[in-house]
């Protein structure tokens, strides 16, 4: 008969060794915890670390704004009774009241000037060179001399087909014009955005019937959209339909039927009549000549190109500091 206490003996004897492992691997699983605790507090270290370099890099606006315009009349200012310059006046207080930053503008506008034209001064003044070189923002007025060469040239022929035939020519020459203009303005800067405005018909209210007129006008603009979808950071500040149609902008219908002006019928002296007629004026162009904004449109110009500016803000006046 073997005792109890012998046998316990042996069941002891039996289970050291098996303690011994369950402490080793104890001290063992102890050990790697330790370690990789370390190393997941250096992970954390670390984060914390980029974490803080990250929002030590905050976006910043920028406290000062330089903007460079180039084009025709519109950036000029003409009609403007204030005579300061237009929308580059305008969107220079905009900035300044609505953003609390200092802003610098530079306005080579040239009332007259075609695409061509532009280009040429811009190749030949070294001053324009210089100053697109220190643009952040640069806002280009072109084209509408451009389409009104072509309709002048041929404006007694809009409604027949073979002015078709023009203006396809005319478009395409146009395309070419303006690649090489907006190239040229990239060979001096090629970071700073820039805000191309649409062109527009100003004899809209007077012929709403002669739908040639902002047939080609709408095709004009979508040749210059087609122009600067292909370019980095152009964009396209809209006021066609409302430098076009003026207050009459979604009453055109009662417009085409209120206005009894057709330009087949017209004679030179009803043709006078038809342009000094007050009832007839668009509201955003000056009565002095009724082809360039007033006041009112230059306004609504520089509403344009600050949402446009807005909308794409991160490209001009966030800047990244440390």
């Amino acid at each position: 008969m073997i005792r109890k206490d012998g046998f316990l003996n042996k069941l002891i004897k039996s289970l050291i060794p098996v303690i011994v492992c369950c402490i080793l691997g104890l001290i063992f699983y102890l050990l790697l915890s330790i370690a990789f605790g370390a190393n997941d507090t250096k992970v954390n270290k670390s984060g914390d670390s980029d974490a803080k370099q990250a929002i030590s890099q905050r976006v910043k606006q920028k406290k000062n704004i330089k903007l460079v315009a180039l084009g025709d009349s519109l950036t000029q200012g003409v009609g403007d009774p204030t005579s300061k310059g237009g929308y580059v006046h305008l969107i220079k207080e905009k900035l300044k009241k609505n953003k609390n930053v200092s802003v610098s503008t530079e306005n080579f506008g040239k009332a007259g000037d075609r695409s061509d034209q532009i280009l040429a001064r811009l190749k030949e003044s070294k001053n324009m060179q210089q100053q697109l070189k220190r643009a952040d923002v640069i806002v280009l007025t072109v084209g509408g001399n451009d389409l009104m060469q072509t309709l002048q040239k041929n404006f007694t022929s809009l409604s027949s087909k073979e002015f078709i035939k023009v203006m396809a020519s005319a478009e395409k020459v146009y395309t070419n014009k303006l690649n090489m203009l907006l190239k040229s303005v990239r060979n001096y800067n090629s970071k700073a955005p820039v805000f191309i405005y649409s062109v527009y018909n100003p004899f809209y209210v007077y012929f709403p019937r002669l739908t040639q007129l902002q047939k080609y006008t709408d095709e004009w603009n979508t040749k210059i959209l087609q122009v600067i979808a292909k370019k980095n950071m152009m964009y396209m500040v809209q006021i066609n339909k409302q430098l076009s149609e003026g207050q009459y902008l979604g009453k055109t219908t009662q417009l085409k039927t209120t206005t009894v002006t057709n330009l087949d019928t017209l004679n030179e002296n009803e043709l006078t009549q038809v342009v000094s007629n007050k009832k007839e004026k668009n509201n955003y162009l000056s009565a002095d000549d009724h082809f360039h904004p007033n006041l009112k449109g230059y306004n609504y110009m520089t509403e344009q190109l600050y949402a446009s500016m807005m909308k794409h803000k991160r490209v001009w006046l966030n800047e990244v500091s440390n």
